[in-house]
This record gives structure tokens, sequence and C-alpha cells, in this order.
């Protein structure tokens, strides 16, 4: 580890790190354009100069480019770099034009900053400016390329980092164009992260253009609900409106990136069919009324028809503070302990990570520094999309990705894909076989291998065998790891809060009993949240009462008796664990309430003025069972107890938002679920019931600023299947399930294992919930009626 000197300061840095890293490991601020911690260097802007005075490379040398050797000595503030830097400045600025009170990067913009960072503050050149036609780039990205500086960041980003491939650099010279051969929305599903490192106003947020000024944005550490990764985001609202999403830093988790659908999937938040006002029959009521409605509703029923009559419902999209409240909640009432989970299946998936594999998850971080990954009945870009860019990552240090997955699986780098029906790949799992052997021993050959396992379609079973491998594939020095992808944003969490032993029944089971008369339903709805929906919906007309805490414009909200609104994430604190057993806490970002563009019928501001804000009934779940629970303990006194009586939770209420998290690890043997693979019946089609990449979970499902990637309806077989059944692609065909019949139009795939029925859950579609018991479907083609 070599020592230097920067500006008169020693440091000590890893071997192989360069001089910028050195200088940032001090604090020391070396102007920068085209450097970027997750991109590394490339010296094509020439900002970063410094004097080397001790070294093999003495003189004027670029920061980024240069190793770190023992004994050097660097400045960064002498005559000589400082005025190299002013002139790299200057003609920086050559052609950039004079739009700094009209550009929306104006106030974080690192040009501004840099600049005069640099030294430049005054211009000399007066001759003509470079200028160009700007491209239509979709819903999301605006472009603005006379302000363009030739940094590169943004096609490193969008094809070195995340693999997209419509985007790139063309020209030469001082002509560089950024941009795609034609006009056309940009294709890949992490494009907005051009957005967030664009040193200027060249790209920029379409969504939130014109809106506000970074200094005028309340802005708090966050974690992304869309997925069970836990990526870390940094929200901004104003005036009671979540205007965007940033990608937060977090080097175990997202690195420096999100996706596209967490960062344009939040306008969940201001949904105009948000539901603000307690209501009771149908009738506006108070919050506090509303609580006290409930209390004495609960325990009267409970009283005249036993601890069965109430029936508490958690959910995956609830907060882990919230969930162990309604825990406590059950525990006073004196009913039964809640079920956490509507999703049967997905919750005993999780609970398999949570407790089987707690020793040997693998991080995101873990996943980009493999050298082999297996990836078992998962589409990262549907249910975890920073794990393809995490597979990208492992690809280009030198790894391997294979894929047994029955669907025409799509990443962003090079993979191997064996089309498997779910019954091949459990067998493939469970069973010692030719390919099992050959499994095996790549497995054993790897330094760093990691397995990932998609809960939907493995189910807890299949989750347990990847474990069994991955124990058979370690050894004491090399663990072979799990990365489990999750329903939820809650998942694990949720699993962890449970029972030791899975109950004797599931939601389903205690609702047809008969035996209920309330159910309460936190933050879930199990009409699009569980695999029975039909099943569930006749069950309400059992119900005397039906009440529903939540935030999202569901169908369940709709039929309550009894509802009572609760805030978004980004309207309060609160925490998450992700699939990898990491808990992480995020900050509140803006107060609940609708928003002035709102209220004031597009003036600013509104013409009339309350004493109350108009929408602002909204109260964080946690706080609203806090009042059930009679107490007033604010949310770091809760997470104190929870400590205390879950030790897997050590050292909960010392987090901070915005952090690395820690990780929970289960501290009680896990529960045993026994699982039978049905045998599938003569003629008939395994039935594949995956998430639209946008659309599927609720969060995007209410977002409107995603609509234009949302998937239609339809079916997906391989075309040797189609061909048997004497079907065309693009015809209407009738789809035979358990669940009812559907008319879908027909599309042929040769990347899907024949002997499936592929459909897409997703606004269109959302009558199949992903994540169910293995099923079998019947596919015909429509009959025409005179």
């Amino acid at each position: 580890m070599p020592t230097l000197t920067i500006d008169n300061q020693q440091v000590t840095v890893h071997d192989g790190a360069t001089v910028f890293e050195a200088a940032e490991q001090l604090g020391i601020v070396i102007p920068h354009f085209c450097y970027h911690k997750a991109l590394g260097a490339v010296g094509a802007c020439r900002m970063c100069a410094v004097t080397v005075h001790a070294g093999i490379f003495k003189g004027l040398q670029m920061a980024c480019l240069l190793k770190v050797e023992e004994g050097m000595v660097v400045t960064t503030g002498d005559p000589r770099s400082v005025e190299f830097r002013a002139r790299v400045a200057e003609w920086q600025m050559l052609n950039h034009p004079h739009d700094c009170p009209v550009c929306d990067e104006g106030g974080e913009c690192q040009l501004q900053e840099m600049t005069i960072a640099g030294g430049h503050g005054r211009r000399r050149y007066r001759g003509e400016k470079r200028t160009y036609n700007n491209q239509q780039l979709g819903p999301f990205i605006a472009q603005e390329m006379n302000r363009c500086i030739q940094c590169y960041r943004c096609v490193r980003t969008y094809r070195d980092y995340c693999g997209g491939r419509d985007f790139g650099v063309m020209g030469s010279r001082n002509r560089v164009f950024f941009g795609r051969f034609q006009a056309g929305p940009l294709e890949s599903d992490f494009s907005g992260n051009i957005v967030d490192v664009c040193p200027t106003g060249v790209l920029t947020d379409k969504t939130y253009r014109f809106k506000s000024r970074h200094w005028d944005l309340q802005e708090a550490a966050s974690v992304c609900p869309h997925c069970s990764l836990g990526c870390a985001t940094l929200p901004g609202g104003r005036y009671r409106e979540l205007q965007r999403v940033r990608s937060g830093i977090n080097e175990q988790v997202n690195g420096c990136f999100i996706c596209d659908r967490g960062r344009f999937g939040s306008s969940y938040v201001n949904h105009p069919d948000r539901p603000r006002q307690a209501r009771l029959a149908e009738q506006p009521v108070t919050v506090v009324d509303a609580l006290q409605q409930l209390a004495g509703q609960a325990r009267e029923l409970i009283e005249t028809h036993g601890p069965e009559a109430v029936l508490l419902l958690g959910s995956s999209r609830a907060t882990l503070e919230t969930n162990w409240l309604l825990q406590r909640w059950a525990a006073e009432l004196g009913c039964r302990p809640p079920l956490l989970a509507a999703h049967t299946p997905r919750h005993q998936a999780a609970r398999v990570a949570a407790f089987d594999l707690a020793d040997r998850l693998a991080s995101l971080a873990e996943v980009r520094q493999a050298d082999l990954l297996v990836l078992f009945a998962v589409d990262p870009l549907a249910e975890a999309p920073l794990l393809a860019v995490a597979l990208r990552q492992a690809v280009r240090n030198g790894g391997r990705v294979l894929v047994y997955d029955p669907r025409p699986v799509e990443l962003p780098c090079e993979f191997e894909h064996q089309s498997l029906t779910v019954l091949q790949i459990r067998n493939l799992l469970a069973e010692e076989t030719v390919e099992s052997t050959l499994l095996r021993e790549l497995l054993d050959r790897a330094a760093r291998p990691v397995l990932i396992g998609g809960g939907d379609l493995l189910g807890a079973g299949g989750l347990r065998h990847l474990q069994r491998l991955a124990t058979k594939a370690s050894s004491a020095l090399r663990p072979c790891l799990v990365h489990p992808v999750l329903g939820g944003p809650n998942s694990f969490g949720s699993a962890l809060l449970s029972p030791p032993e899975p109950g004797e029944d599931d939601l389903l089971t205690r609702l047809e009993s008969g035996r209920v008369k309330m159910l309460v339903c936190l933050e879930t709805d199990p009409l699009l949240e569980a695999p029975d929906g039909e099943r569930f919906a006749d069950t309400l007309t059992r119900l005397d009462e039906l009440v529903v805490f939540d935030y999202l414009p569901t169908p369940l909200s709709v039929h309550a008796t009894l509802f009572i609104p609760s805030t978004a994430p980004v309207e309060a604190a609160g925490s998450f664990i992700n699939n990898e057993g990491r808990l992480q806490l995020f900050g509140r970002v803006i107060e609940p309430g609708l928003p002035i563009a709102v209220t004031g019928g597009g003036d600013h501001p509104p013409r009339e003025f309350f004493t109350v804000t108009p929408g602002s009934d909204p109260q964080p779940a946690w706080q609203l069972l806090q009042q059930l629970l009679g107490g007033r303990a604010d949310l770091q006194a809760v997470r104190q107890r929870m400590q205390v009586a879950l030790p897997c939770l050590a050292g909960f209420a010392e987090l901070q938002p915005g952090g690395p998290g820690l990780r929970a690890a289960a501290a009680v043997a896990p529960g045993r679920f026994e699982e039978s693979l049905p045998e599938q019946p003569l003629g008939s089609l395994q039935l594949l019931v995956t998430p639209a990449r946008y659309g599927s979970d609720l969060f995007s499902r209410y977002a409107d600023k995603l609509a234009p990637r949302f998937s239609a309806a339809g079916i997906i077989l391989n075309p040797q299947d189609a061909a048997e059944r004497g079907l065309n692609a693009g015809e209407r065909v009738i789809l035979d399930t358990d669940a009812g019949s559907y008319r879908l139009p027909l599309t042929c795939h040769a990347g899907l294992a024949a002997g499936c029925a592929l459909v897409e859950n997703s606004a269109a579609f959302p009558h199949l919930v992903p994540g169910g018991e293995l099923g079998f479907c019947q596919v015909s083609a429509e009959v025409a009626h005179d």
C-alpha cells in the first residue's frame, strides 16, 4: 500500500489507486468532468491536471489516469496546474450556450461548479458556435446537444455499464454527437441513468422539466419499493408533489445506478384517484373516529365470536415497523397472530430466504465480483432489473453466466441459455443427473460462484433445493453463495417476523371457514396480489366488516366498509429488508397532501387558503397502529423495542437513512414446507405467469409516467406447440386455466421452452398473478360465431 503526499498531506492508499482517488480520500477536490466513480477514467476532458514533483512521471499529469507510486509528491493548486485547468475550462466553454437561467441543470450543474473551480470566469471567444439539432429520445429524456462538452459519460453509462445498444457516439473531432442513429424512444430499461451522470444540461429528466430548481426540492435518502433488491434512491418533492427520483449510492446494492421503473415509476404518490379521506360506510369521517370505530368493533367481535373473528393481514409493501406493530396489536386484542402476506407461496419462498439461506446470501456487490453465476427460473429485467446490470459487470470482469429458464430471457450481457420447463429445472436441482453432475463440476472449479433463484417459479421447495446445491458446492475456504429474488420490497422482513413454524392454514382457508367476521388489510389488496383473487372476492360477501389501510386506489379500498388512508413510502420514515437480508432505512421526503398544482387549479399560488392542508389525512401506518395500541412512542423508540425483542435486528436503532444498511440474520430454525409437484395432465401446457417489466408491481401500475412502456395483454407459445394446436401468431386464442378462461392474442417465440404457455401479469392483464402453485392450462383456437 503506497504512501504519497498531496498538497503537503500524506495519505496511504490501496495498490492500483489513482492520484484522483487518493485526493478524494484526503477531501481534496480536483476539478473533473469525464471521471465517474462507477465508470472509472478515460482522460477525455483533461480537466484533472496536477503537477507531479516526485515520481516516475514528473510534470503535468492527469490525476484520474495516474497510478499512485510510493513516495510520490503531488500538488493540485500550483500555478502551472491552475493555469492548465483554466485553459481547459475555457475551451470546454467555447461552444457552450449562455442559457444557465433556463437550463434545468442550473444549481446542480457540474459544468458550472468545475468551470469556476478550474479558474475560468470570463469568455474571450467571439466567433460562431457549433450547433446541433436535438433528437427526440422518448417520454423520459430531453436532449439539448448544444450544451455538450464531449465527456463521454452518457455513452459509457448507457452502452458500457448498462449494456444498451441504441445510443452511442457519432462524428469526429469537435463535431461529436451523442444519440441514436434515428430519433426514437431509448430502449434500455436503464436509460434514465444518463441524466444522473451528465455533468451539463444535455440530457435531462423530461418528466421533471421546468418544475423546480434543485435548491427548492425536499430530498431524503430512500429505498426503492418496486422490487426486492432495495436500491438506494434520492426522491425529490416540492409543494407536496413528488417530482423526481434520482439514484442514491449503496455500494453493496445498486452501486450508483437504478432502473427506469424505480426512477420514473413514482407518480403513484400523486395519483389523481388516490384515496386521502377516511371513510365509514361510504361517508367521510376523521381518522380519529375511524380508529375508534375499528378498535371498538374488533373487541366486540372477539368477545362475541372468539379470537377467530378478527383476521389481521400485513404486507410485503408495509414497513418492518408496521408489520411488527400489527403483531403487537393482535396480541393486545387477543386474536390470532396476523398473516404478513396475502400471497402464501411467495411468503413461503421468502421464509426459505430468511431462514434456510441466511448464512449464504449474496449481495449485488458479490454478484458483480462473481466468476460463475447460475440463474434458475429468474428473469432479471422483469423481476429485479439491477440484477441484470450486476450480471453485466460480472461478465465484463471475466465471469460466466448460465441461465436455466423456460422464458425467452434477455440480458444486457453475454450468457448461455437453456430453455427448460419449471418441472425440468426443479428436477435438475433435486435429482442426480448427467446435467446436474456437470453443473456441480462447474461450481467446484469456480472461485466465486453465486446461484440466483427466482422465488416465483422455483417456490419454497425449489429454493430449498438451491440451498442444498450451494451447500454441496461450498468448501471451508470458498463458499457458494445464493441470491434469491423475492416478490416485494419487504418480503424478507415479513418472513423474518413470521412465527418459526408456518400456520396450519392460509388466508383463504381461514376466510372460507366462515369464522372470520372482520378482515383488516394493511397496505395490501389480495384481489390483485394473491394468486386466487376470484376465491378471495367470493369470501368478501361473508364478512361483516372489511377494513383497509392503504395509499393506492386499489379495488379493495373501494369495497371497504371502513377505509383509513396511510402514507406512501416517501411521505414517512420506515425500513425495508431486501432480498439478501439487508435492513435499510428511508426518510420522509414530503408531507402528505394534495399538491398545490391540484388545489390551485394550475395557478400558483392557489386563490384560496385553508387552515388544514387539503388531503393531509393520511398518516404513517405504524403511527396509526400506535394509536390503536394507545401509545405515542416515536419511530426510534419502536425500533429500540424491536431490536430488544428480535436479536436478529441488533443495531437497528443506530442505523441512518442513506447508509449501507446491516444484515439481519435469522435466529431460529426454519419452518418446513413440504412440497409435492403435480403431474402434468395429458395434452396440457405448463402455465407460466410472469411479471411484466412495467405495470406488474402495484407501484408502477399506478404510475402514469410509465404508461408508455406498459405491455399489451397476450400469450406466448413455442412455435412447435402452436403448430400442434393449429394456431397462428397474431390470432386470438382461448386460454383455459383453473382460474378461468381468457381470450388473448397469440405470439410465437422459439426461445420459450416447448410445453409452456407464457402470460405476463400487467396493468393490461391483472387477472393471473405470478408466484402461485405450478399450474397447467389448455390453449385452443377461438371459435368463430356466425
